[in-house]
């Protein structure tokens, strides 16, 4: 019976020695994990970083290309309002010359967008009551911004003179009396406008782009 009992004390201390090696091997490999672990998360922390980078780098180009793309359509625009204002119009005729029109005046009305569709060029308009001409039938022939119930009328003159801008001025109301449903305004071109120009442009509230 004592050896029996002695074998059973024996056992059991064998047991709890096992266990006790099973919990230490159960925290060294706990440990192992967790070193594992952690290089994983090292590991996805720089991915995150690289993928958050290429992200960085892919908004930059496209803020670069936007910047190209803006100052290739400013240059565009530039050009066009330069042969606009100096009259080098070329052979260009019909869509061609109305698209030519609208880069131009896009650029030389501040940034105002001008659709090519909105340009009405040598429009007619005839004082059929001799109403602003005095004189009944007379013809005009004005070229025109239609856009949102507003009309547009504009006039380019490389180099003008007080009686330009006065019938110019004159155009803008017969175009006013014969839409009275629609809000018009007139836009005189002049490069280097003289002070009477702007003086009278401002008399008769017309817009100047000098």
């Amino acid at each position: 019976m004592e050896k029996f009992e002695e074998r059973t004390e024996q056992n059991e201390q064998r047991m709890a020695q096992f266990e006790r090696q099973m919990d230490l091997l159960r925290e060294e490999m706990n440990q192992r994990f967790d070193k594992v672990d952690q290089r994983f998360d090292k590991i996805d922390q720089r991915f995150d970083k690289q993928h958050q980078d290429f992200l960085d780098l892919k908004r930059r180009m496209i803020k670069v290309e936007s910047t190209v793309e803006r100052t290739n359509e400013k240059i565009t625009q530039f050009d066009a309002w330069l042969k606009i204002i100096t009259g080098n119009l070329g052979d260009e005729k019909g869509q061609a010359l109305e698209q030519l029109f609208a880069l131009g005046l896009s650029y030389g009305l501040k940034n105002r967008e001008v659709l090519p569709e909105t340009i009405q060029l040598r429009q007619q308009f005839e004082d059929t009551e001799g109403l602003v001409y005095l004189r009944k039938g007379k013809f005009i022939e004005v070229d025109i911004i239609a856009k949102n119930g507003q009309l547009t009328v504009f006039e380019v003159k490389a180099s003008a003179v007080e009686t330009d801008v006065a019938q110019f001025a004159r155009k803008v109301k017969l175009v006013e009396l014969q839409n009275s449903d629609k809000q018009v305004q007139g836009i005189f071109i002049s490069p280097g406008a003289r002070d009477e120009v702007k003086q009278c442009c401002a008399e008769y509230e017309i817009e100047l782009l000098d």
